[in-house]
Protein backbone atom coordinates (compact mmCIF):
# COMPACT_ATOMS: atom_id res chain seq x y z
CA UNK A 1 0.00 0.00 0.00
CA UNK A 2 1.47 3.39 -0.96
CA UNK A 3 1.56 6.38 1.39
CA UNK A 4 -1.41 8.31 -0.13
CA UNK A 5 -3.66 5.23 0.01
CA UNK A 6 -2.59 4.50 3.58
CA UNK A 7 -3.34 8.11 4.47
CA UNK A 8 -6.90 7.77 3.22
CA UNK A 9 -7.49 4.48 5.05
CA UNK A 10 -6.11 5.82 8.33
CA UNK A 11 -7.92 9.13 7.98
CA UNK A 12 -11.24 7.31 7.57
CA UNK A 13 -10.46 5.19 10.63
CA UNK A 14 -9.62 8.27 12.67
CA UNK A 15 -12.74 10.00 11.47
CA UNK A 16 -14.77 7.15 12.92
CA UNK A 17 -13.02 7.37 16.29
CA UNK A 18 -15.27 8.40 19.12
CA UNK A 19 -16.86 7.27 22.34
CA UNK A 20 -16.93 3.49 22.70
CA UNK A 21 -19.50 1.39 24.46
CA UNK A 22 -17.34 -0.14 27.19
CA UNK A 23 -16.98 0.86 30.82
CA UNK A 24 -13.83 2.61 31.99
CA UNK A 25 -13.33 -0.19 34.52
CA UNK A 26 -12.85 -2.68 31.68
CA UNK A 27 -9.79 -0.84 30.33
CA UNK A 28 -6.33 -2.00 31.57
CA UNK A 29 -5.06 1.40 32.74
CA UNK A 30 -1.72 2.42 34.17
CA UNK A 31 0.45 -0.42 32.87
CA UNK A 32 2.20 -1.26 29.60
CA UNK A 33 0.53 -4.05 27.63
CA UNK A 34 3.34 -5.71 25.68
CA UNK A 35 1.31 -7.47 23.00
CA UNK A 36 -2.18 -6.45 21.95
CA UNK A 37 -3.35 -8.46 18.93
CA UNK A 38 -5.40 -6.65 16.29
CA UNK A 39 -8.88 -8.18 16.10
CA UNK A 40 -8.95 -8.08 12.29
CA UNK A 41 -5.44 -9.55 11.96
CA UNK A 42 -3.96 -11.27 15.06
CA UNK A 43 -0.56 -11.42 13.35
CA UNK A 44 -0.37 -7.66 13.76
CA UNK A 45 0.31 -6.67 17.37
CA UNK A 46 1.29 -3.58 19.31
CA UNK A 47 2.31 -2.47 22.79
CA UNK A 48 -0.10 -0.09 24.48
CA UNK A 49 -0.26 2.29 27.40
CA UNK A 50 -3.55 3.76 28.65
CA UNK A 51 -3.21 6.39 31.40
CA UNK A 52 -5.02 6.04 34.70
CA UNK A 53 -7.00 9.19 33.86
CA UNK A 54 -8.68 7.40 30.95
CA UNK A 55 -12.30 8.40 30.41
CA UNK A 56 -14.25 6.63 27.62
CA UNK A 57 -16.33 9.78 27.15
CA UNK A 58 -13.29 11.98 26.44
CA UNK A 59 -11.30 11.73 23.19
CA UNK A 60 -7.57 11.55 23.91
CA UNK A 61 -4.36 12.39 22.02
CA UNK A 62 -2.69 9.36 20.44
CA UNK A 63 1.02 8.74 19.91
CA UNK A 64 1.93 6.00 17.40
CA UNK A 65 5.47 4.63 17.82
CA UNK A 66 7.73 2.91 15.27
CA UNK A 67 10.90 1.12 16.35
CA UNK A 68 13.37 -0.06 13.66
CA UNK A 69 13.50 -3.49 15.27
CA UNK A 70 9.72 -3.90 15.77
CA UNK A 71 10.11 -3.54 19.54
CA UNK A 72 6.85 -1.79 20.36
CA UNK A 73 7.37 -1.99 24.10
CA UNK A 74 10.62 0.02 24.04
CA UNK A 75 9.16 3.38 22.96
CA UNK A 76 5.93 2.89 24.89
CA UNK A 77 7.96 2.54 28.09
CA UNK A 78 9.96 5.67 27.23
CA UNK A 79 6.75 7.67 26.87
CA UNK A 80 4.84 6.03 29.73
CA UNK A 81 5.49 8.72 32.36
CA UNK A 82 4.79 11.53 29.91
CA UNK A 83 1.59 9.85 28.70
CA UNK A 84 0.42 9.46 32.28
CA UNK A 85 1.15 13.10 33.08
CA UNK A 86 -0.62 14.54 30.04
CA UNK A 87 -3.31 11.92 29.47
CA UNK A 88 -2.15 10.45 26.17
CA UNK A 89 -2.62 7.01 24.61
CA UNK A 90 0.64 5.48 23.37
CA UNK A 91 0.88 2.52 20.99
CA UNK A 92 4.03 0.92 19.57
CA UNK A 93 3.89 -1.46 16.62
CA UNK A 94 5.47 -4.90 17.06
CA UNK A 95 5.51 -5.38 13.27
CA UNK A 96 6.77 -2.12 11.80
CA UNK A 97 10.55 -2.28 11.31
CA UNK A 98 13.33 -1.18 8.98
CA UNK A 99 12.39 -2.56 5.60
CA UNK A 100 9.89 -2.24 2.74
CA UNK A 101 7.22 0.46 3.05
CA UNK A 102 4.46 -2.04 2.23
CA UNK A 103 5.06 -4.02 5.42
CA UNK A 104 5.09 -0.84 7.49
CA UNK A 105 1.89 0.36 5.80
CA UNK A 106 0.13 -2.88 6.69
CA UNK A 107 1.28 -2.58 10.32
CA UNK A 108 0.15 1.05 10.57
CA UNK A 109 -3.23 0.37 9.00
CA UNK A 110 -3.93 -2.61 11.26
CA UNK A 111 -2.82 -0.82 14.43
CA UNK A 112 -4.80 2.37 13.76
CA UNK A 113 -7.96 0.48 12.82
CA UNK A 114 -7.75 -1.57 15.98
CA UNK A 115 -7.09 1.42 18.22
CA UNK A 116 -9.94 3.45 16.76
CA UNK A 117 -12.29 0.49 17.12
CA UNK A 118 -11.76 0.32 20.88
CA UNK A 119 -10.52 3.67 22.20
CA UNK A 120 -11.74 7.28 22.02
CA UNK A 121 -9.11 9.14 19.98
CA UNK A 122 -8.98 12.86 19.29
CA UNK A 123 -8.57 12.85 15.51
CA UNK A 124 -7.12 16.38 15.64
CA UNK A 125 -4.35 15.27 17.96
CA UNK A 126 -2.69 12.22 16.45
CA UNK A 127 1.11 12.14 16.58
CA UNK A 128 3.88 9.68 15.75
CA UNK A 129 7.34 8.93 17.10
CA UNK A 130 10.09 6.89 15.52
CA UNK A 131 13.71 5.88 15.96
CA UNK A 132 16.13 5.78 13.02
CA UNK A 133 14.26 4.09 10.16
CA UNK A 134 11.13 4.33 12.29
CA UNK A 135 11.62 8.11 12.39
CA UNK A 136 11.54 8.15 8.58
CA UNK A 137 8.29 6.15 8.69
CA UNK A 138 6.80 8.67 11.14
CA UNK A 139 7.91 11.62 9.01
CA UNK A 140 6.49 9.99 5.88
CA UNK A 141 3.14 9.67 7.63
CA UNK A 142 3.44 13.28 8.69
CA UNK A 143 4.09 14.39 5.12
CA UNK A 144 0.88 12.60 4.11
CA UNK A 145 -1.04 15.04 6.27
CA UNK A 146 -2.52 12.66 8.85
CA UNK A 147 -0.44 13.79 11.84
CA UNK A 148 -0.35 16.86 14.01
CA UNK A 149 3.26 16.26 14.94
CA UNK A 150 6.25 13.89 14.87
CA UNK A 151 8.95 13.03 17.42
CA UNK A 152 11.86 12.12 15.18
CA UNK A 153 14.70 10.32 16.97
CA UNK A 154 18.12 9.79 15.35
CA UNK A 155 16.87 10.37 11.78
CA UNK A 156 14.36 12.51 9.93
CA UNK A 157 12.92 12.66 6.45
CA UNK A 158 13.07 9.99 3.73
CA UNK A 159 16.19 10.31 1.64
CA UNK A 160 17.67 12.55 4.36
CA UNK A 161 16.23 15.56 2.51
CA UNK A 162 14.19 18.21 4.31
CA UNK A 163 11.05 19.09 2.30
CA UNK A 164 10.41 22.71 1.36
CA UNK A 165 7.17 22.59 3.32
CA UNK A 166 6.61 20.48 6.44
CA UNK A 167 2.89 20.22 7.33
CA UNK A 168 3.39 18.99 10.90
CA UNK A 169 5.08 19.97 14.15
CA UNK A 170 8.61 18.54 14.25
CA UNK A 171 10.36 17.58 17.49
CA UNK A 172 13.74 16.02 16.72
CA UNK A 173 16.31 14.40 19.00
CA UNK A 174 19.78 12.93 18.64
CA UNK A 175 22.53 11.85 20.99
CA UNK A 176 25.78 13.79 20.86
CA UNK A 177 27.55 10.57 19.72
CA UNK A 178 24.73 9.54 17.38
CA UNK A 179 26.02 8.89 13.87
CA UNK A 180 22.94 10.78 12.61
CA UNK A 181 23.70 13.76 14.86
CA UNK A 182 24.79 15.88 11.89
CA UNK A 183 21.54 15.09 10.06
CA UNK A 184 19.41 16.39 12.93
CA UNK A 185 21.63 19.48 13.29
CA UNK A 186 21.17 20.19 9.58
CA UNK A 187 17.42 19.62 9.76
CA UNK A 188 17.26 22.09 12.64
CA UNK A 189 18.93 24.76 10.49
CA UNK A 190 16.81 24.00 7.44
CA UNK A 191 13.52 24.06 9.35
CA UNK A 192 14.59 27.36 10.90
CA UNK A 193 15.18 28.75 7.40
CA UNK A 194 11.75 27.50 6.31
CA UNK A 195 10.13 29.04 9.42
CA UNK A 196 8.62 25.64 10.24
CA UNK A 197 7.40 25.04 13.79
CA UNK A 198 10.04 22.77 15.24
CA UNK A 199 12.41 22.00 18.08
CA UNK A 200 15.57 19.86 17.96
CA UNK A 201 17.21 18.69 21.20
CA UNK A 202 20.64 17.09 21.47
CA UNK A 203 21.18 14.92 24.55
CA UNK A 204 24.09 13.05 26.07
CA UNK A 205 23.67 9.69 24.34
CA UNK A 206 23.96 7.81 21.09
CA UNK A 207 21.72 6.34 18.39
CA UNK A 208 18.72 5.60 20.59
CA UNK A 209 15.22 6.51 21.67
CA UNK A 210 15.06 9.79 23.54
CA UNK A 211 15.39 9.45 27.34
CA UNK A 212 12.17 9.45 29.40
CA UNK A 213 12.75 13.01 30.77
CA UNK A 214 13.11 14.27 27.20
CA UNK A 215 9.96 12.36 26.22
CA UNK A 216 8.20 14.41 28.89
CA UNK A 217 9.57 17.59 27.29
CA UNK A 218 8.41 16.45 23.87
CA UNK A 219 4.81 15.87 24.93
CA UNK A 220 4.85 19.13 26.92
CA UNK A 221 5.97 20.92 23.75
CA UNK A 222 3.07 19.41 21.80
CA UNK A 223 0.69 20.44 24.57
CA UNK A 224 2.05 23.98 24.29
CA UNK A 225 1.60 23.99 20.51
CA UNK A 226 -1.96 22.67 20.95
CA UNK A 227 -2.70 25.72 23.10
CA UNK A 228 -1.23 27.98 20.42
CA UNK A 229 -3.38 26.41 17.71
CA UNK A 230 -6.57 26.21 19.78
CA UNK A 231 -6.86 22.42 19.82
CA UNK A 232 -6.44 22.58 23.59
CA UNK A 233 -7.71 25.33 25.93
CA UNK A 234 -5.01 27.75 27.11
CA UNK A 235 -3.70 27.28 30.64
CA UNK A 236 -1.78 30.43 31.68
CA UNK A 237 -0.55 28.93 34.96
CA UNK A 238 0.86 25.82 33.30
CA UNK A 239 2.34 27.90 30.47
CA UNK A 240 4.12 30.16 32.96
CA UNK A 241 5.55 27.12 34.75
CA UNK A 242 6.80 25.66 31.48
CA UNK A 243 8.30 28.98 30.44
CA UNK A 244 10.10 29.33 33.75
CA UNK A 245 11.47 25.78 33.63
CA UNK A 246 12.74 26.19 30.06
CA UNK A 247 14.24 29.60 30.87
CA UNK A 248 16.11 28.18 33.87
CA UNK A 249 17.48 25.32 31.74
CA UNK A 250 19.09 27.64 29.15
CA UNK A 251 22.86 27.06 29.36
CA UNK A 252 25.13 30.00 30.12
CA UNK A 253 27.71 28.63 27.69
CA UNK A 254 28.92 27.71 25.16
CA UNK A 255 27.57 30.73 23.34
CA UNK A 256 26.27 28.74 20.38
CA UNK A 257 24.17 26.48 22.62
CA UNK A 258 22.85 29.46 24.59
CA UNK A 259 21.83 31.18 21.36
CA UNK A 260 19.96 28.11 20.10
CA UNK A 261 18.19 27.51 23.39
CA UNK A 262 17.06 31.14 23.67
CA UNK A 263 15.95 31.23 20.04
CA UNK A 264 13.88 28.07 20.50
CA UNK A 265 12.40 29.36 23.75
CA UNK A 266 11.34 32.66 22.20
CA UNK A 267 9.78 30.92 19.20
CA UNK A 268 7.85 28.41 21.32
CA UNK A 269 6.35 30.92 23.75
CA UNK A 270 5.81 33.93 21.52
CA UNK A 271 2.23 35.07 22.08
CA UNK A 272 1.92 33.01 25.25
CA UNK A 273 4.55 34.83 27.35
CA UNK A 274 6.63 37.99 27.20
CA UNK A 275 9.52 37.03 24.89
CA UNK A 276 10.79 40.52 24.00
CA UNK A 277 13.88 40.29 26.22
CA UNK A 278 14.70 36.83 24.84
CA UNK A 279 14.44 38.02 21.24
CA UNK A 280 16.72 40.95 22.03
CA UNK A 281 19.35 38.69 23.57
CA UNK A 282 19.14 36.29 20.62
CA UNK A 283 19.83 39.19 18.24
CA UNK A 284 22.72 40.46 20.36
CA UNK A 285 24.34 37.05 20.67
CA UNK A 286 23.88 36.32 16.97
CA UNK A 287 25.74 39.52 16.06
CA UNK A 288 28.63 38.90 18.46
CA UNK A 289 32.12 37.90 17.31
CA UNK A 290 32.16 35.07 19.84
CA UNK A 291 29.05 33.51 18.31
CA UNK A 292 30.29 33.93 14.74
CA UNK A 293 33.64 32.34 15.57
CA UNK A 294 31.90 29.44 17.34
CA UNK A 295 29.60 28.90 14.37
CA UNK A 296 32.58 28.93 12.00
CA UNK A 297 34.39 26.35 14.14
CA UNK A 298 31.30 24.15 14.25
CA UNK A 299 30.94 24.20 10.46
CA UNK A 300 34.63 23.38 10.09
CA UNK A 301 34.28 20.36 12.39
CA UNK A 302 31.26 19.20 10.37
CA UNK A 303 33.31 19.33 7.16
CA UNK A 304 36.14 17.43 8.81
CA UNK A 305 33.72 14.77 10.01
CA UNK A 306 32.20 14.36 6.55
CA UNK A 307 35.57 14.07 4.82
CA UNK A 308 36.75 11.55 7.42
CA UNK A 309 33.67 9.39 6.78
CA UNK A 310 34.17 9.60 3.01
CA UNK A 311 37.86 8.70 3.23
CA UNK A 312 37.20 5.74 5.51
CA UNK A 313 34.35 4.42 3.34
CA UNK A 314 36.58 4.74 0.25
CA UNK A 315 39.23 2.63 1.97
CA UNK A 316 36.54 0.09 2.93
CA UNK A 317 35.17 -0.12 -0.61
CA UNK A 318 38.63 -0.50 -2.08
CA UNK A 319 39.50 -3.22 0.40
CA UNK A 320 42.50 -1.39 1.84
CA UNK A 321 42.61 -3.29 5.13
CA UNK A 322 45.82 -1.66 6.33
CA UNK A 323 44.49 1.82 5.69
CA UNK A 324 41.18 1.03 7.40
CA UNK A 325 43.00 -0.40 10.42
CA UNK A 326 45.23 2.68 10.69
CA UNK A 327 42.33 5.13 10.42
CA UNK A 328 40.21 3.16 12.87
CA UNK A 329 43.05 3.01 15.41
CA UNK A 330 43.42 6.79 15.21
CA UNK A 331 39.67 7.31 15.65
CA UNK A 332 39.54 4.87 18.56
CA UNK A 333 42.25 6.87 20.32
CA UNK A 334 40.27 10.09 19.80
CA UNK A 335 37.12 8.35 21.03
CA UNK A 336 38.84 7.85 24.39
CA UNK A 337 39.42 11.57 24.77
CA UNK A 338 37.04 14.40 25.58
CA UNK A 339 35.23 17.24 23.88
CA UNK A 340 33.94 17.66 20.30
CA UNK A 341 36.69 15.52 18.73
CA UNK A 342 35.75 12.56 20.92
CA UNK A 343 32.09 12.82 19.93
CA UNK A 344 33.05 13.18 16.28
CA UNK A 345 35.28 10.08 16.38
CA UNK A 346 32.50 7.98 17.95
CA UNK A 347 30.00 9.20 15.34
CA UNK A 348 32.36 8.38 12.47
CA UNK A 349 33.05 4.87 13.72
CA UNK A 350 29.37 4.15 14.34
CA UNK A 351 28.26 5.70 11.06
CA UNK A 352 30.78 3.83 8.93
CA UNK A 353 30.00 0.63 10.82
CA UNK A 354 26.28 1.11 10.14
CA UNK A 355 26.90 1.79 6.43
CA UNK A 356 29.10 -1.30 6.13
CA UNK A 357 26.45 -3.35 7.91
CA UNK A 358 23.87 -2.31 5.34
CA UNK A 359 26.29 -3.13 2.50
CA UNK A 360 26.73 -6.61 4.00
CA UNK A 361 22.96 -7.10 4.26
CA UNK A 362 22.55 -6.14 0.60
CA UNK A 363 25.22 -8.65 -0.38
CA UNK A 364 23.51 -11.35 1.69
CA UNK A 365 20.14 -10.60 0.09
CA UNK A 366 21.86 -11.24 -3.24
CA UNK A 367 23.46 -14.44 -1.84
CA UNK A 368 26.89 -12.96 -2.59
CA UNK A 369 28.71 -14.44 0.38
CA UNK A 370 32.19 -13.49 -0.81
CA UNK A 371 31.22 -9.82 -0.98
CA UNK A 372 29.43 -10.05 2.34
CA UNK A 373 32.47 -11.62 4.00
CA UNK A 374 34.76 -8.87 2.69
CA UNK A 375 32.50 -6.12 4.04
CA UNK A 376 31.94 -7.89 7.36
CA UNK A 377 35.70 -8.12 7.86
CA UNK A 378 35.64 -4.33 7.67
CA UNK A 379 32.66 -4.14 10.03
CA UNK A 380 34.54 -5.96 12.79
CA UNK A 381 37.58 -3.75 12.20
CA UNK A 382 35.48 -0.58 12.58
CA UNK A 383 33.20 -1.79 15.39
CA UNK A 384 35.09 -4.63 17.15
CA UNK A 385 33.02 -4.14 20.31
CA UNK A 386 29.74 -5.15 18.64
CA UNK A 387 28.92 -8.90 18.86
CA UNK A 388 26.54 -8.85 15.87
CA UNK A 389 29.28 -8.11 13.34
CA UNK A 390 31.39 -11.06 14.51
CA UNK A 391 28.33 -13.35 14.55
CA UNK A 392 27.36 -12.34 11.00
CA UNK A 393 30.93 -12.90 9.84
CA UNK A 394 30.90 -16.36 11.44
CA UNK A 395 27.68 -17.24 9.58
CA UNK A 396 29.10 -16.08 6.25
CA UNK A 397 32.42 -17.84 6.73
CA UNK A 398 30.52 -21.03 7.59
CA UNK A 399 28.42 -20.64 4.43
CA UNK A 400 31.65 -20.37 2.43
CA UNK A 401 32.97 -23.57 4.04
CA UNK A 402 35.78 -21.93 6.00
CA UNK A 403 35.18 -23.72 9.30
CA UNK A 404 38.31 -22.38 11.00
CA UNK A 405 37.52 -18.74 10.19
CA UNK A 406 33.88 -19.28 11.19
CA UNK A 407 34.90 -20.64 14.59
CA UNK A 408 37.33 -17.77 15.14
CA UNK A 409 34.62 -15.20 14.35
CA UNK A 410 32.07 -16.98 16.56
CA UNK A 411 34.53 -17.16 19.45
CA UNK A 412 35.16 -13.44 19.06
CA UNK A 413 31.42 -12.76 19.08
CA UNK A 414 31.11 -14.58 22.41
CA UNK A 415 34.21 -12.81 23.76
CA UNK A 416 32.58 -9.39 23.23
CA UNK A 417 29.24 -10.36 24.67
CA UNK A 418 27.18 -12.59 22.33
CA UNK A 419 25.02 -14.84 24.53
CA UNK A 420 22.17 -16.08 22.34
CA UNK A 421 22.79 -19.84 22.44
CA UNK A 422 19.38 -20.57 20.89
CA UNK A 423 20.27 -18.49 17.85
CA UNK A 424 23.53 -20.36 17.39
CA UNK A 425 21.65 -23.63 17.74
CA UNK A 426 19.06 -22.67 15.10
CA UNK A 427 21.52 -21.23 12.58
CA UNK A 428 21.77 -23.76 9.71
CA UNK A 429 25.03 -22.26 8.51
CA UNK A 430 26.69 -23.81 11.56
CA UNK A 431 25.51 -27.38 10.83
CA UNK A 432 28.97 -28.46 9.67
CA UNK A 433 30.51 -27.13 12.87
CA UNK A 434 28.34 -28.98 15.34
CA UNK A 435 30.60 -32.02 15.60
CA UNK A 436 33.61 -29.80 16.38
CA UNK A 437 34.49 -30.08 20.12
CA UNK A 438 35.44 -26.38 20.16
CA UNK A 439 31.98 -25.46 18.85
CA UNK A 440 30.29 -27.71 21.41
CA UNK A 441 32.36 -26.21 24.22
CA UNK A 442 31.53 -22.68 23.05
CA UNK A 443 27.77 -23.33 22.94
CA UNK A 444 27.93 -25.16 26.26
CA UNK A 445 29.66 -22.18 27.85
CA UNK A 446 26.97 -19.84 26.49
CA UNK A 447 24.23 -21.90 28.12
Amino acid sequence: MNAPRLFLVVLVALGLAGVRSFAAADVPKGRVLEKVACVADPNQTYALYIPTTFDPARPMPLLLCFDPGARGKAPVERFQAAAEKFGWLVAGSNNSRNGPWEANAAAIQAMVKDLTAHLPIDSKRVYAAGLSGGARVACQLGMSGMLQGVISCSAAFAGSETPRKVPFLFFGTAGVTDFNYRELARVDRELEERRAVHRVVIFDGGHEWLPAPLALEALAWFELQAMRSGTRPKDPTWTAEQFGARRTAVPAEPVIERHRALRSLAADFKGLADTAALESEVATLGASREFKDALKAERSLERTEQSTIEDLLTAVNEGYVGSVRKRVTDLQMKAKGTGPERAMAVRVLQGVGSTCGEMAREALRANDYDAAAAVLEMVVLVRPERPQGHFDLARVRAQLGDRKAAMTALQQAVAVGFRDAARVKDEKAFDKLRSDPAFQALVGGMK
